[in-house]
């Protein structure tokens, strides 16, 4: 939300002063952003509400949406850390590390499901010793390029239309990883799957579980949480073994988005200022 010359200011400040100055910065304004402008109260709330359903109060719903955005704001800070500071900024441990090997060991593909919890960008980081070649499914970011071309992480661009269709098919058919979003939804209702998420019915992304099916290969839902200013944690939350060839009627993949829906939800109860899905994920 903020102008160009914010960034290039936390840039400035991280390199003069270190990551805990500029995360003191980032709290300062992000209560100013929660204070003057009423939209990003609103957005938080989507989640906030249902949350914390039981909590009425305008001021504890005020403090929450400021440490709900001051936690997102030191994420990015992170992100910027990483690229400015250098890996030494931070570390990715994987508990989960020889079970995800074995995981990875045999020639078939692997849909890899992520959420817009923790920074997933730098959990990727932890997936960098593995043998098979990952490939993103995102709208190209130069924030983040220089981050995942470090690790050698391709990215396909889904504004392409078939074209980044046939090429996720092509690349799970290779023997390698395709990662996708399981909680952002692009393009048309036609194109979602139903699925309760903190009590309520959300939309969810009908792609990884379509290609999980047409390509008989499994999901790894996996999530990276942010458990010190210094280190984030990935962790093989589940894997989805979708039946394969479905075909194309979303009703079929309800218990495999389920699947999803509650590993998300299992996360946001263990770490409920880490999840950044700004948008009413719960609205038809």
């Amino acid at each position: 939300m903020g102008p160009r010359w914010e960034r290039t200011f936390v840039r400035i400040l991280l390199t003069a002063l270190g990551k805990r100055s500029t995360y003191c910065i980032t709290w300062i304004v992000s209560f100013w952003y929660v204070l003057f402008y009423p939209s990003l109260r609103s957005r938080t709330g989507y989640y906030l509400r249902r949350r914390f359903p039981d909590d009425q109060s305008w001021v504890r719903r005020f403090i929450r949406s400021c440490r709900l955005v001051s936690e997102f704001g030191m994420t990015l800070v992170d992100l910027l850390a990483y690229n400015v500071l250098g890996e030494g900024s931070l570390t990715a441990v994987c508990p989960d590390a020889e079970q995800i090997y074995e995981f990875c060991e045999p020639p078939r593909g692997i849909v890899l499901v992520n959420a817009h919890v923790g920074c997933w960008q730098v959990g990727l980081s932890a997936l960098k010793h593995l043998k098979k070649t990952v490939s993103i499914v995102m709208i190209p970011d130069p924030r983040v390029q220089d981050l995942l071309s470090r690790y050698g992480i391709r990215v396909i661009d889904p504004r392409t239309g078939l074209t980044s269709v046939v090429e996720m098919m092509q690349t799970l058919r290779r023997g390698e990883i395709v990662g996708l979003m399981g909680d952002r939804v692009f393009g048309n209702e036609q194109n979602t799957v139903k699925a309760t998420f903190l009590g309520d019915e959300i939309s969810l992304p009908l792609s990884p579980y379509l290609l999980a099916s047409a390509t008989k290969v499994p999901i790894a839902v996996m999530m990276a949480s942010r458990i010190s200013s210094r280190t984030y944690k990935l962790r093989l939350a589940k894997v989805i073994e979708v039946p394969p060839e479905l075909g194309r009627n979303p009703g079929s993949y309800a218990p495999y988005a389920q699947q999803f829906a509650d590993c998300l939800e299992q996360f946001v109860q263990q770490y409920p200022w880490q999840y950044f899905n700004f948008y009413n994920l719960w609205e038809n």
